[in-house]
């Protein structure tokens, strides 16, 4: 290997490592690109990483941090590299992430890690940062001066720029076009002319004074730069097992070594690296033979530990609706009374899975899903311990003590979700809410690990008793699971469509047999009495009175509520075949799910997906009320839905409930947030010849978050 300046290496534990390297031999982050104004999207996110010795990069990782959290969410080794000439010649080595992979936001952060686990530079963009998990744990950021948004362009970064030797010369530049494994814009390395250093033995599998299993026939050498080997120039010798023979490859950096038979239980072994036996292309060779001291002997049994949660300890900004996830460290058996969710506001949380206690999902016995099927509330504190004594190996150990981690939920703040909205005339405000709220997560309606039931029966919960819902029409309060249509017997409930599938999207799947955005919705999909759904059928909402021959459907006294009179309109529904009034209670909220879905879904194919979506819109013409797939497809009467949405205005139950909803799909109801927007200029109004967003402050609040919601299966919508 060629440096600028000499490197003195020494024996540590057996084996070769650089002592110093000069102050040209450096390794840092020379480039990077987050975020950018792509609209499905920011793209060609990539982060470039230079060796100015020319160093192999391939034991190097980038390690990515949320700043909200000041914990990591990705972690990803590095490529070996490639030469580059930029006035001197480096080693670059560019890491690529899918779109969206890189969060952006203010501030997150980049770590680079070596291969000895140790953190080389921990570097922040929009602000510093402090990590408390991971490699940088402890660690506090050094900020890049410059930063990107959403309207920086396609195809630029961020970049390093100047004349000098190592990080601390060059200088971070605003957006340029991108560079990434080559030459950046404007920049020059001046590393004068390099010396021989000799080879040197950087790692070994297994390391100095360690350990390795009875059976073991597999071992490594990993030296600092590529170099041949003579087929005596690794030996290894065992106090019982006597001289082992090897096999290995004779050149390369990185030596895999096999033996014909595995080691003894109880052997001590000795690898030794013979340093006259190895030569670099220089012909140089190590300064001194390494030797590898270690025993062979099985793992002793320790106790069970939990490796992971998810949330994290000590996480923010935990959707509302959440599952919890336990990992441990090795196979475990568990007992009912293993796991405890204690939050601050809701109190003792019961948890399960589909009717059952606890359930395995992947790991083999490591890892467990614990869901709650309730909604936290929000801005709560919750405290999750595993108990020690029901967490048992597969050797009979138990944990030997509790775990007790921490989370905060979300505090379900919304003002910066509508930044984009633009309120200066009912056509430019209908398309901007359009652009805010189409992005979403869509569930399968049925089956899968999270689907509508179990969105619903969170949304939809009996605030008296979160093991029941309340359903829509009715009032009445069954029992979760057990009571579903199909299910149960006697009086049951189902879902119902507020906006029926057969006006405008009449099958399940959609063109592409993907799940079917508008009819899985769960914005406008609400648990209601089985019996009155089909009551309901897919008639229009409108006011309806006994004069006109409707019939009345009662409610049930449930939360304070209900109870029907038999005298119009008191609080029950009423129908009569062409028409359904919803009661008192509940007009609003039937009324602004319909007023969602015609904004909502405005036709034309959806430009990430390619799903064909149907333009849905309200009216007071019954003429147009038809059951039909094409578009446009209409539903009403708006005026009433106008009259119901003031006269029963968002309560905290609803305003709840869009929380729940937006923890799984990841968008809103407007009218529920901004109940002023909903008028009839907005749903008359036609589509603008362009549609303008407001940027004022979205720049500042655009903010990607990591999966956040893990082990749901879902696909992305925008």
């Amino acid at each position: 290997m060629w440096l600028k300046k000499s490197a003195t290496a020494c024996l540590l534990g057996g084996v070769f490592v650089f002592a110093s390297l000069s102050a040209n031999a450096e390794v840092f982050i020379n480039e990077i690109h987050y975020d950018d104004s792509t609209s499905a999207g920011d793209v060609g996110e990539r982060i470039e990483v230079v060796a100015t010795a020319g160093e192999d990069l391939s034991t190097y990782k980038i390690y990515l941090y949320n700043g909200s959290t000041s914990t990591t969410y990705d972690n990803d080794p590095l490529g070996a590299g490639s030469n580059v000439t930029c006035g001197s010649t480096v080693k670059i080595a560019v890491l690529s992430y899918i779109t969206n992979g890189i969060q952006n936001g203010a501030p997150d952060g980049i770590a680079l890690v070596n291969g000895s686990g140790s953190v080389v530079q921990f570097l922040s963009y929009e602000g510093g940062m402090s990590a408390t998990d991971g490699p940088a744990t402890g660690t506090s950021s050094i900020n890049i001066p410059v930063s990107e948004s959403n309207s920086t362009a396609a195809g630029t970064s961020l970049q390093l720029g100047g004349t000098g030797s190592g990080y601390a010369t060059f200088t971070w530049n605003n957006s340029a076009t991108d560079t990434f494994g080559a030459c950046n814009n404007n920049q020059t390395f001046n590393l004068g002319p390099p010396i021989n250093v000799l080879p040197a033995v950087s790692s070994t599998n297994p390391a100095n004074n360690g350990n390795v299993l009875p059976g073991t026939n597999t071992f490594s050498v990993n030296f600092s730069e590529n170099v041949n080997l003579t087929p005596t120039a690794l030996t290894m010798s065992c106090s019982l097992s006597g001289t082992i023979s090897l096999s290995y490859a004779s050149s390369g950096s990185n030596i895999a070594i096999s033996s014909t038979a595995g080691l003894q239980d109880g052997d001590s072994c000795a690898l030794t690296v013979h340093a006259d036996q190895i030569t670099d292309a220089d012909a140089a060779n190590p300064a001194t033979n390494t030797v590898v001291n270690f025993t062979v002997s099985p793992p002793p049994n320790t106790a069970p530990t939990v490796f992971s949660t998810t949330p994290s300890n000590n996480a923010v900004g935990v959707p509302a609706a959440t599952d919890i996830r336990v990992v441990f460290n090795e196979n475990v058996a568990v007992d009912s009374e293993s796991f405890v969710l204690q939050c601050s506001a809701s109190g003792l949380i019961p948890l399960s899975f589909n009717n059952k206690r606890y359930e395995m999902v992947t790991g083999a016995g490591r890892a467990l899903t614990l869901r709650t099927f309730t909604a936290l509330q929000a801005g709560e504190t919750c405290t999750l311990t595993v108990i020690a004594p029901g967490i048992v190996d597969d050797d009979g150990l138990a944990m030997a003590q509790n775990y007790v981690g921490h989370f905060t939920v979300a505090g379900g703040n919304v003002s910066t979700y509508y930044n984009r909205v633009n309120t200066s005339s009912p056509d430019q405000l209908r398309c901007s809410l359009n652009t805010v709220i189409r992005g979403h997560t869509v569930y399968p309606y049925s089956g899968g690990t999270t689907s509508t039931w179990d969105i619903l029966e969170i949304a939809d919960e009996d605030p008296n008793n979160s093991g029941k819902i309340l359903d829509v029409y009715r009032n009445r309060s069954y029992t979760k699971g057990s009571s579903r249509a199909g299910t149960g017997s006697g009086l049951t409930y189902n879902r119902e469509h507020t906006w029926p599938n057969s006006l405008g999207f009449g099958t399940t799947t959609g063109n592409l047999g993907l799940p079917h955005a508008p009819y899985t919705d769960t914005h406008m999909l609400y648990l209601s009495d089985t019996d009155y759904n089909a009551d309901r059928g897919n008639d229009p909402y409108a006011n309806c009175s006994m004069a006109s021959g409707c019939g009345e459907r009662a409610t049930e006294v449930n939360n304070g509520n209900g109870g029907g009179t038999g005298v119009y309109p008191g609080n029950s529904n009423w129908t009569n075949g062409s028409s359904f009034e919803t009661w008192s209670k509940r007009k609003g909220d039937v009324a602004r799910a319909v007023m969602y879905m015609a904004i909502r879904y405005e036709g034309g194919t959806h430009t990430v997906t390619g799903q064909n979506e149907p333009d849905l819109e309200l009216t007071d013409n019954r003429s147009l009320i038809v059951g039909t797939s094409s578009s446009p497809a209409y539903m009403g009467l708006l005026t009433d839905l106008l009259q119901w949405h003031q006269a029963d205005p968002p309560d905290a139950a609803e305003l709840a409930r869009n929380q729940v909803i937006y923890s799984f799909q990841g968008n809103r109801n407007p009218f529920i947030d901004h109940p002023e927007w909903a008028t009839a200029a907005l749903f008359t109004s036609s589509k603008p010849a362009s549609c303008t967003l407001n940027t004022a402050s979205f720049n500042s609040a655009k903010k990607k978050s990591p999966d956040t919601v893990p082990g749901k299966p879902i696909r992305r919508d925008h």
